[in-house]
């Protein structure tokens, strides 16, 4: 299997058909089925449900189209870091839980581009289990992840600032009048929480025999469908204030207290060599960092 032949799967799904797909590559229509037959053959499995007009990807079809995403994008940095190593240029591509901390990181990357033009920033949002494993793909230069969240597979620096827990509660809801959630108060409520085990236990750790593992009524990654989930009454949100607007979700965040809070940190591969776009994204962001 060819990078040529990944490149010609993803055009196909791109184009939705054949033949759009080999005007845009600029190659023969008889030429690119021939290549999507031979790897179908090579496989061993079927990539498309071909009709008369239209094409669309099986099962396999669709993961591969997702890997091949992934190894060309790895490849394409790859190639442009090894062009020129110290070039302050190409794409800087960072993983971002879901805080306002995030300023900080975004404010240095700013500072990088408005610098820089020939950098492009790319984000992508996700929990910390999302990130980490997207930098261990090499796919993210860079990653902020929200404790707790193992780090010591990574080098990392400390963000300033701590996040604060809660719950995002209906502001029609009669908890919505309280000024902090204690314990007892979520005993035998219906909660919402993140998907992320770690999490679980903190709050467990937190809530202690108030809390029952049954009052879970939905998990969540990112946090604003479980902010409609609790607009139609399903339950709580065990979350960080600050992540959805009063005013468009109309839900109030209380703080819990004893008060819980979480710190964050940017993580990066260790002894992985990195981009200039990435050396100069960490030096303006340490930089960042003194002056706090």
């Amino acid at each position: 299997m060819e990078l040529r032949t990944l490149r010609y799967l993803v055009a196909i799904a791109d184009a939705g058909t054949i033949t759009a797909a080999a005007n845009a590559i600029h190659i023969s229509q008889p030429a690119l089925s021939r290549q999507m037959q031979e790897l179908e053959t090579e496989l061993g499995t079927k990539l498309f449900n071909r009709k008369s007009r239209a094409i669309s990807l099986t099962a396999n079809g669709t993961y591969l189209v997702n890997r091949a995403r992934q190894i060309l994008t790895l490849t394409d940095a790859a190639v442009a870091d090894i062009v020129d190593d110290h070039a302050v240029s190409g794409t800087l591509a960072i993983g971002l839980g879901e805080s306002r901390l995030n300023q900080i990181v975004l404010k240095a990357a700013q500072q990088l581009i408005a610098a820089f033009p020939d950098v492009t920033l790319q984000l992508y949002s996700g929990n910390a289990d999302d990130i980490k494993e997207r930098l261990d793909h090499g796919l993210l230069d860079f990653g902020v992840v929200i404790d707790p969240a193992d780090t010591y597979k990574y080098a990392y620096r400390r963000i300033p600032g701590e996040n604060r827990w809660g719950l995002l509660i209906p502001i029609s809801d009669p908890l919505a009048a309280q000024t902090a959630i204690s314990p007892e108060t979520i005993r035998g409520q219906a909660l919402i929480v993140s998907e992320r085990e770690p999490l679980v236990k903190m709050l467990t750790d937190w809530a202690g025999h108030a809390f029952n593992p049954n009052q879970v009524v939905a998990r969540y990654n990112l946090i604003y469908n479980a902010g409609l989930l609790a607009q139609l009454g399903s339950g709580y949100i065990v979350g960080l204030s600050h992540l959805i607007g009063h005013d468009e979700m109309q839900l109030k965040f209380i703080p819990f207290s004893p008060t819980l809070t979480t710190k964050m940190a940017l993580i990066w591969t260790k002894n992985v060599p990195m981009s200039g776009a990435a050396q100069k994204f960490l030096e303006i962001f340490n930089q960042f960092i003194e002056t706090v």
